[in-house]
């Protein structure tokens, strides 16, 4: 692999939700202090306390329809003498997953949908939801289009799926092996009217085989509630970061590099320019081992971003930069590639990635590398070389059966006088 590449992680599944991941996922990532969490779910919880909500198919989908419902306050309370900073902190974030998941549910109702396309089969009801659930047969239709950098063959688990035909959304929040074959856990919505806001179940269910489509993804939209509403368990530095501040320690050694503006290219000076006042005092303020930038979507996050890789990474490093969507790994991707940075790789589906991250495919960068194209035209040649004769040889006659029988004979018996 190249040396001192930025590498671009971009999510495999398409159309997940949100670009502000990696800020609830400290939470999620942080080992437990000795003192009981002081934040805790209002849902039931799992049977393990560290589980996440996609282990467990009845929290998922009472979060996911508390989600839809727009009361995510309800997701995370103050009981047990929690830090009020925190779950403030928790609720303001929680409040905007939810409207992002809104939104991109709407959207793929709305829009016509291009997702990942299966056929669904209504078994009955799973015995004792509370919610309705029902047992399903899922069969995904197979991409037959060959993308050595696409992650390996989705699942149905977490994902929305809508049957036009039928008018009904099925969210799968469970899986059951069975020797008859593999069940689904789901429960059911109203197309019509999760389209305009409201989660109720369909009248009916479809008596036959359902083709749907794929909507929207759960999955990441879970492990971001999972994570604030685990918001409790958060290093004190980290939560310290994320409420005040100015209350958390200076480091030592700050491991960026001073920001000079009049020693940095034209092409970056020019980028720095376009940044308004708040992205600039993030940028100058840089100076921790862990920071936390916070922009609600359209504040310009991928922007300080590009600004602050161009200007504030020390020279030498490489970067890792991970996004939830493969639109906001894209937009990152074609700004820094406008201020002159083209030693980028980025990792994810080809067919779900846009234009710009295309561009530093793993297969792309490899089909601009100079030595790897000698390589593939030497290899190229040396095969037609290998094509050509064996061609010629099997135009060359073939021996009389009889002749090669009398030649073995004579040869033997001179063999043998001599």
């Amino acid at each position: 692999q190249p040396q001192n590449l930025p590498l671009a992680a971009s999510s495999s599944r398409r159309r997940v939700p949100g670009e502000r991941a990696s800020l609830a996922s400290i939470a999620e990532s942080q080992p437990s202090p000795p003192a009981p969490a002081p934040a805790v779910p209002t849902a039931a919880p799992a049977a393990n306390p560290n589980a996440s909500l996609l282990d467990n198919a009845e929290q998922a989908e009472n979060t996911l329809l508390t989600l839809l419902g727009k009361d995510t306050d309800s997701l995370i309370s103050y009981r047990g003498g929690p830090a009020k900073e925190l779950v403030a902190y928790a609720h303001r974030w929680l409040k905007l997953v939810g409207e992002e998941f809104r939104d991109e549910v709407t959207e793929g109702l709305l829009k016509r949908p291009r997702g990942i396309e299966c056929t669904i089969s209504v078994l009955g009801p799973v015995k004792d939801s509370s919610r309705g659930a029902q047992w399903l047969t899922v069969k995904i239709k197979e991409n037959k289009s060959e993308d050595e950098e696409a992650a390996p063959d989705p699942t149905a688990m977490h994902m929305l799926w809508l049957s036009a035909e039928f008018g009904v959304v099925f969210y799968i929040s469970g899986y059951q092996p069975d020797r008859r074959g593999d069940k689904f856990r789901a429960i059911t919505f109203d197309a019509e009217a999760l389209r305009h806001g409201r989660a109720v179940p369909p009248r009916d269910l479809p008596r036959v085989k359902a083709r749907c489509v794929e909507i929207a993804s759960a999955s990441t939209t879970l492990q971001r509630v999972h994570a604030l509403c685990s918001i409790g368990k958060l290093d004190p530095v980290l939560a310290a970061a994320l409420t005040s501040p100015e209350a958390a320690p200076a480091a030592a050694h700050s491991p960026w590099a001073p920001l000079d503006e009049k020693s940095l290219l034209p092409s970056v000076q020019k980028q720095l320019s376009r940044l308004n006042p708040g992205q600039r005092a993030a940028l100058c303020g840089l100076d921790g081992a862990v920071t936390v930038v916070q922009g609600p979507p359209g504040t310009g996050k991928s922007s300080f971003i590009t600004a602050a890789c161009l200007s504030r990474v020390p020279a030498g490093s490489r970067i890792l930069a991970c996004t939830a969507t493969n639109k906001a790994i894209d937009s990152l991707v074609a700004k820094l590639e406008a201020a002159g940075l083209t030693q980028m790789l980025c990792v994810g589906s080809r067919r779900a990635m846009g234009e710009a991250s295309c561009r530093y495919l793993m297969s792309s960068v490899l089909a601009r590398d100079g030595f790897v194209a000698a390589a593939e035209t030497a290899i190229e040649q040396h095969s037609a070389n290998v094509r050509r004769i064996e061609a010629e040889l099997r135009e060359l006659p073939v021996p009389d059966a009889a002749l090669l029988k009398a030649g073995g004979g004579k040869s033997g018996g001179g063999g043998g006088g001599g």
